[in-house]
């Protein structure tokens, strides 16, 4: 039984499916060149082929750590060159044996810190920079050398290289030794943690106290060092350091850690897949070179494994290809309609209903929607409200053609109809504007508007005719902008509206809105309330989705309740009250969203004095006491965000002072300020707050390993007693700390987020928008907690955008506007006074 489980974790996990399958594949060229070739399966080929791949196993393990951190060290190969040379040169000069193996592991190592200085200071590409430090190091090898082979004799200096312990290569057992300790230090170290976080998501890394750029640049020196180590075994073996030596050895090296399953983009890997992956390539080369394959051949085979292996490894690359190969093979994609619509998709100003029939949803054996039905006709404004994880993106995704349900049906107007993909949906008259935009910065308002969709005449783009499109679009709905304006020159806000207009020119009849308002100031939010409007005037149905219940009383005439993947009810929202929606959402009454206590004052935690940054924020001052909670109030781009950036150390200090605890800081940074006691979670949680395949686990407890170094191990009984214990506290769900935290809930992940921060019992916490798309009933869950820190005497600064919120919880506002802290309000105050200030009517006033 036991065999059997962990059976079935091993291919659940991708490493573990990815280690079987190539366990199986070099069995199989074994056998293959086994049977077609004569001496191939000889033990002494196996020894040959061990010594081959002890050299490129070597490397590819650091090669492993440099991939995982979003890098590539195409100098590998040189760098091993340069090592044997200069090592072989200064034991000819009299160097002690020893010294010269040392010398050249250093030599190696100095080419790797070079990389790493390039990399991580200079900020140089990964590819440029140890492109250019492979030709420097193959023309210093060959310079050194006067391009010959230096010959190396001597006992010591070829021990490692030339000796077996029995029949077996000494090589072989210095890879199974580095192999034990890469997977520990990957596996089971403080470090190999911190190498992971760093491809993952290094600003996460970076604003969770961690120096990402010290993690980089150590991978680099022990890609070089190992490179030099690898020098040492092939000196030994071929009894000579040569200047060509490791000659596009870089390809071998890099082949097999992709083959391995790590993940060219970084924070996916394991050193036990890039092992089977080296011999993997050691098994072809050696086996075309018995074949009698040129050296053209092998890299061209080479070069094709790696291409194989990145198309197997990720899913969204299969699946293009499939689509393109059908479309290619004159086949239509499974998406058609069960029935033909007929029209109904592009006239938007026609009467439509869409209707969900007792629709269900499995994954993996967990049901997120069951039995759900409803309707929205033309027109209509309806809410689809209900806790994260209730099941309304599950909802969203099928209702767009991104994923099919097992159970129900869908109708539109009377008919049954299948959306098997996003196009589908669009064809049927259904668009989509999701929470995070999908613009691109360096195009303009027309060229995003027209992505996908561009207009040719005899296939060259018709931009005069785009622009005109684009330019009767904004006029039609009063936007102030131009067709040529830059994306990157727009605020949020108005991104924002480019997403709806984007959304119109499929002349949907229905557009669902996926939390549109989240990043919205009050006025921006009010423009796009007013393009509502002017939609549902022409007959466009909109299914909006939003936490922020003021808003749908405000547009909304019914509301679609979820709960636990359940549609619980369907509220005429004029006749149901808040409280009551609230209920049916969270299964339970909740008294106050925004529990408040009054403060005692306590000493100053925070004194903040004209600070700036030299952009955005120009002069803000303000202090928070222990056991208070004070609120950042302004408009988008007042400042706000920024001031908890340059105390943090997140952006460089320009001006003023930071004190805490009355101690006056000098170029704060984030490992600094967390040392003090500060804790940070950041606006964007996806931005900067998890790693998104970072499990539970691993995302609540990276900022605290930084206490727990014992001897650089991870504490492992201690890591999953903290983090069972804080996802019990925080109503994490669903309770799996395994689960990888991009596939949670937007609440839950933030939930995670202060989880990592409550993990060290910070002094200071610092919140920006913590709330943000949220719901309710995790809202009030966060804010209870919030109130529970500050009754323990922790000092608390947030920044919210919600007017409630602020005014609810806050001992006091202090607001922002155009970048300085221009009023200091009590608690108590009203919304008219804080918007006085925000939007500088103080200023008009004098």
């Amino acid at each position: 039984m036991k065999q059997q489980r962990w059976m079935t974790g091993l291919l659940r996990d991708r490493s573990g499916r990815i280690n079987l399958t190539l366990v199986g594949t070099n069995l199989l060229f074994i056998l293959g060149f086994g049977f077609m070739l004569d001496h191939f399966l000889a033990w002494g080929n196996f020894i040959n082929m061990g010594h081959q791949m002890a050299i490129t196993a070597l490397i590819a393990f650091a090669m492993t750590a440099v991939i995982l951190t979003k890098g590539i060290d195409l100098s590998v190969g040189s760098a091993l060159a340069l090592s044997g040379i200069v090592g072989a040169q200064a034991y000819e000069s009299g160097v002690p044996p020893i010294l010269a193996l040392l010398i050249v592991v250093l030599t190696g190592a100095a080419v790797g810190a070079l990389n790493g200085v390039l990399v991580t200071t200079f900020k140089i590409s990964p590819f440029i920079a140890t492109f250019g430090t492979m030709a420097m190091c193959k023309g210093a090898a060959l310079s050194l050398s006067d391009s010959k082979s230096i010959q190396v004799t001597d006992p010591v200096m070829t021990w490692l290289g030339s000796k077996s312990f029995g029949s077996i290569p000494v090589s072989i057992f210095i890879v199974f030794l580095l192999l034990a300790i890469w997977w520990v230090t990957l596996n089971r170290t403080v470090l190999g943690r911190y190498i992971y976080a760093t491809g993952g998501n290094d600003e996460t890394t970076r604003a969770s106290a961690i120096s990402s750029r010290k993690i980089q640049f150590l991978a680099y020196l022990l890609s070089g060092a190992s490179a030099g180590l690898a020098a040492i075994l092939l000196i030994g073996r071929v009894q000579s350091a040569q200047p060509l030596a490791g000659n596009n050895l870089q390809f071998d090296v890099i082949t097999a850690v992709v083959i391995g399953g790590t993940l060219l983009s970084g924070g996916v890997g394991s050193v036990m897949g890039t092992f089977l992956g080296a011999i993997l390539v050691t098994i072809i080369r050696t086996g075309l070179s018995f074949y009698g394959a040129s050296q053209e051949i092998i890299y061209m085979v080479t070069g094709g494994m790696i291409l194989l292996s990145v198309i197997l490894y990720q899913p969204n690359i299969l699946k293009s290809l499939k689509v393109s190969f059908r479309k290619s093979a004159g086949v239509s994609p499974p998406d058609s309609r069960t029935v033909p619509i007929g029209g109904a998709a592009t006239d938007s100003r026609g009467r439509h209903t869409l209707r969900l029939n007792g629709i269900g949803k499995l994954y993996s054996g967990v049901r997120a929607l069951q039995n759900v039905s409803f309707h929205i006709s033309s027109g209509e404004v309806v809410a689809l409200v209900g806790e994260n994880g209730a099941g309304k993106s599950t909802l969203v995704k099928i209702m767009t053609g991104v994923i099919t349900p097992e159970e129900g049906t869908l109708e539109l107007d009377g008919k049954e109809i299948q959306l098997r993909s996003p196009k589908a949906a669009r064809e049927a008259g259904i668009g989509v504007i999701h929470q995070h935009y999908s613009l691109i910065p360096e195009l303009s308002v027309y060229e995003n508007l027209f992505i996908g969709r561009e207009e040719t005449t005899g296939g060259v783009l018709n931009k005069s005719e785009m622009k005109r499109v684009a330019r009767e679009l904004l006029d039609e709905f009063e936007i102030p902008l131009q067709p040529e304006s830059k994306i990157s020159t727009l605020t949020v806000g108005q991104m924002q509206l480019i997403e709806v207009l984007k959304a119109t020119l499929g002349n949907p009849w229905l557009i669902i809105m996926d939390e549109p308002t989240s990043s919205l100031s009050k006025s921006e939010s009010e423009k796009l309330y007013e393009l509502i409007g002017k939609l549902t005037a022409k007959g466009v149905a909109i299914f909006f989705i939003s936490h922020k219940m003021e808003e749908l009383y405000k547009l909304c005439s019914r509301a679609i309740v979820m709960r636990d993947g359940q549609h619980v009810g369907d509220a005429s929202l004029p006749e149901t009250g808040e409280q009551e929606i609230i209920a049916m959402m969270v299964g339970r009454n909740i008294d106050s969203i925004f529990p408040y206590q009054e403060a005692i004052p306590k000493q100053i935690a925070i004194e903040l004095d004209g600070i700036g940054d030299g952009e955005r924020l120009k002069d803000a001052t303000l202090r928070v006491r222990e056991g208070e909670i004070v609120v950042l109030a302004g408009l988008m781009g007042a400042g706000r965000s920024e001031v908890l950036n340059a105390l943090f150390g997140i952006t460089k200090l320009r001006q003023g002072s930071i004190r805490v605890f009355g101690q006056k800081i000098e170029r704060p940074n984030p490992k600094k300020m967390a040392a003090l006691g500060l804790a940070y979670v950041p606006e964007d949680r996806h931005k900067s707050g998890f790693v998104p395949m970072f499990s539970v686990r691993y995302n609540m407890s990276l900022a605290w390993l930084r206490m727990q170094n014992r001897f650089g191990f991870v504490p492992l009984k201690e890591e999953k007693q903290l983090t069972d214990d804080l996802i019990r506290k925080l109503n994490v769900r669903p309770a799996d700390p395994n689960k990888h935290t991009i596939n949670l809930s937007g609440g839950n992940q933030q939930k995670v987020v202060l989880g990592k921060w409550l993990a060290v019992n910070p002094k200071i916490l610092l919140l920006d928008d913590p709330t943000r798309g949220v719901d309710v009933g995790a809202k009030s869950e966060i804010h209870q907690l919030i109130a529970g820190l500050k009754a323990q005497g922790v000092a608390i600064l947030i920044v919210s955008s919600e007017l409630p919120e602020a005014l609810g919880v806050a001992d006091r506002i202090v607001v922002m506007h155009e970048g300085r802290s221009v009023a200091e309000l009590a608690h108590g105050a009203s919304e008219k006074e804080v918007m006085h200030y925000a939007l500088g009517m103080h200023l008009s006033a004098r």
